[in-house]
């Protein structure tokens, strides 16, 4: 085999060698590419989620109704021994903006998974037995000097009010004796929820239920 021949083979396998490194550099440069573009990606979803999930922790934070006192308004309306209606007393929670009475909702439940019964409404659009509000009745949420707010006022963080519920509807009625217990839930649209546990010691008008 002549000196020429092993060079030009030689040479063949040099070049073949180099076309195959050159392949895999250029695959490699394809995975990154393709790597990179995901890895950009899911940084960018977990930004977007992470910024939704920081939204909708100041909404809930900031945009809630929390219950400083509740006492029972009228008993025994009926001759009966159930509570009939109870008087809310509420604070706005700091960094409220904007929050309209509108905007509540409310709804009080009693009862077991047996017997159980449901009243709900809103502080604006319908009166504190939940239903529709007529004249002279006015919007369901008051200034501690017992001044109505309107539905579109609007209510400042730290903001103290008051509001009614009517327990006779909704089957809660025969569900409010001593010993119950209700939920009031307090729902603010495009914002937070309260949750509180009412229990019922005493039918005395003034005695304190939370």
């Amino acid at each position: 085999m002549s000196e020429e021949y092993q060079t030009v083979e030689r040479n063949r396998e040099e070049g073949s060698i180099g076309i195959g490194a050159m392949i895999v550099f250029i695959a490699l440069i394809l995975v990154a590419a393709v790597a990179s573009t995901i890895i950009i990606k899911t940084a960018e979803e977990l930004q977007q989620n992470a910024e939704q999930t920081s939204s909708d922790t100041r909404k809930e934070i900031s945009g809630k109704i929390n219950i400083v006192a509740v006492m029972v308004n009228q008993s025994g309306i009926d001759g009966d021994s159930n509570v009939d209606s109870l008087v809310f007393t509420a604070k706005v929670a700091a960094g409220a903006v904007n929050l309209q009475v509108q905007n509540i909702d409310w709804f009080l439940t009693c009862g077991d998974d047996a017997t159980f019964g449901r009243v709900g409404g809103n502080l604006g659009t319908t009166d504190a037995g939940g239903g529709e509000i007529a004249a002279p009745e006015s919007v369901n949420a008051d200034l501690l000097s017992g001044a109505d707010y309107s539905a579109t006022a609007e209510l400042d963080a730290g903001t103290v009010f008051k509001f009614d519920i009517i327990i006779d509807n909704g089957n809660c009625d025969e569900l409010a004796e001593v010993g119950d217990t209700l939920l009031l839930k307090i729902i603010v649209i495009d914002g937070g929820t309260t949750v509180t546990e009412l229990k019922i010691d005493s039918l005395s008008a003034g005695a304190s239920v939370v």
